[in-house]
């Protein structure tokens, strides 16, 4: 596929903006980024998608372009929905170095990019794999028609002479050639889950059926696919090969899409981090194809006691929901949580008062899987648009970490609502403000303790949690009375508060938590 291709698909209205040269070049892949430098996440013929997120000023521009020249990208395309229209700095970046530069405008999403080019490469990629494949060359080629699975799994099928079906590991359907009851489609992925040996053959009500697992990239058996055939293993054709390496390709091709909405959901989750800048949360919900102005419920999840690497809690994770939250995104939680996952999902507003419930019920499916590792859910309330998100986010954490000190099974689901602490109201609170709180009230105390050495915010600390009591707190810091009485003076004269007073220790025992956290 050439560029010129992409360019010339008139619906979706893109703009070049460096002239005419490059409509020759090939396009391998298309890659959305919005990372600074990119250098190290795109490669040769790549179609680079980008809104534009890094960009503050002209020597933005040059490490960016120059990185994609580098690599040897195809072209670059901007969207203009962030800033209103591409930077001018950035258009002689790329006419610097040779690179295609075209404007995706603000209506034309890089979904829409994305779903347009991505069949055409991989009939392209499918056709070259057709004239390797033997005796598969008939099924390949018409993946490369266009064909997909529920196309081709009839024809297979009936090669085999059985019903057969392709399931993920939450029982779901992916296809089939007849209808699966939801209790023995779920039976059959949990035989799979935990089969010491594959293929296999299980009884479901009475009934055998074989259970193979799809060669391929799952890391672990949790994110893999399996096929399900009526019967048992000695009773099956050696064509169910030809059948699971079928399933194979469609999964490949559902894995190259899933690795561009991974890397929305990616920036999403750097927009999150930035709490004052809810145009760019906006614009990176847009470009994860969700309503900014949507209900939002977080999901934060890790995969504990497994070694499991953080792209694979997004995978779990994002099976799940699968079919609890359509519109949703998934990033990798790194480093506010170590090989965690944060799923932002959009619901309805009457769903997402029950989706505890239904998370629940959703996660038991995977625990056959776990096999000795915990799968541990923090879920949020309800927040409201863009502005409510980062709020929802923290409860998520906040709920994490309470599951996280109370799981016993191998699935543990907290709720916010099932919470009541004041940990629970500060992370509603958005950070900008926690962060100006606790300045204000503790930032003369730290300035003194590292201009004298002095260890005032620990004394604090101690004092409260000594009820304020002289003696006690004396005790547990090892000093005098006097020199603790000293102390808090001192603490009292630095800040204007009194600690005599309820409400202004209070004050001090909230600072203190948010330096905790």
């Amino acid at each position: 596929m050439l560029l010129a291709d992409v360019l010339d698909k008139a619906h979706l209205k893109l703009v070049p903006l460096t002239g005419d040269d490059g409509r020759d070049r090939t396009v391998g892949r298309v890659n959305v980024i919005d990372l600074p430098d990119p250098g190290r996440y795109v490669a040769t013929a790549d179609l680079v998608l980008t809104g534009l997120m890094w960009h503050r000023g002209p020597a933005d521009s040059e490490v960016f372009v120059a990185a994609l020249a580098a690599a040897g990208v195809t072209a670059l395309g901007a969207g203009e929905a962030l800033h209103g229209s591409v930077p001018r700095d950035l258009v002689a970046a790329c006419r610097r170095h040779r690179l295609p530069l075209f404007e995706v405008p603000a209506d034309v999403s890089f979904r829409d990019i994305i779903d347009d080019v991505h069949p055409t490469l991989w009939a392209q990629r499918a056709s070259s794999l057709a004239a390797v494949l033997g005796r598969q060359r008939g099924l390949v080629a018409a993946m490369a028609a266009g064909a997909r699975l529920t196309d081709l799994l009839p024809t297979v099928a009936a090669a085999i002479d059985t019903d057969c079906w392709t399931l993920t590991t939450s029982g779901r359907v992916v296809a089939g050639t007849a209808e699966l009851a939801d209790p023995v489609a779920e039976a059959l992925s949990r035989a799979f889950l935990t089969a010491q040996r594959l293929p296999a053959t299980v009884t479901v009500d009475g009934e055998r059926f074989s259970v193979f697992g799809v060669p391929g990239r799952a890391e672990h058996r949790l994110a893999a696919w399996l096929v399900a055939c009526r019967g048992a293993l000695d009773t099956l054709p050696g064509t169910v090969d030809e059948l699971t390496s079928v399933v194979a390709l469609e999964r490949a091709h559902l894995d190259e899409a899933a690795r561009v909405e991974a890397r929305l959901a990616d920036q999403l989750r750097t927009a999150l981090r930035a709490p004052g800048d809810l145009a760019g949360l906006r614009a990176a919900l847009l470009a994860a194809r969700l309503d900014p102005d949507a209900t939002f419920v977080a999901v934060a999840a890790t995969l504990d006691g497994m070694r499991a690497p953080a792209t694979l809690t997004v995978a779990v994770v994002d099976e799940f929901l699968s079919r609890l939250a359509p519109d949703r995104a998934v990033a990798v939680l790194e480093p506010d949580l170590p090989s965690g996952a944060l799923a932002v999902l959009a619901l309805a507003p009457q769903a997402a008062g029950t989706i505890g419930s239904a998370l629940v019920a959703a996660a038991d499916r995977m625990a056959p899987g776990l096999r000795g590792g915990r799968l541990i859910l923090g879920v949020s309330d309800a927040g409201v648009g863009a502005a409510g998100l980062g709020g929802a986010v923290e409860e998520a954490l906040h709920a994490h970490r309470s599951a996280t000190g109370t799981a016993t099974g191998p699935v543990s689901v907290v709720a916010a609502g099932d919470l009541a602490s004041h940990s629970l109201l500060l992370a509603g609170v958005p950070a900008g403000t926690r962060q100006g709180f606790r300045g204000r009230l503790l930032g003369p105390v730290e300035e003194y303790d590292r201009a004298h050495h002095a260890d005032l915010l620990r004394t604090l600390s101690a004092f409260l949690d000594c009820d304020g009591s002289w003696s006690r707190c004396a005790q547990r810091l090892h000093v005098h009375v006097n020199t603790l009485r000293y102390r808090i003076g001192r603490i009292e004269q630095l800040t204007g508060r009194d600690l005599g007073r309820f409400e202004d220790r209070v004050d001090f025992f909230l600072a203190l938590r948010l330096t905790a956290g």
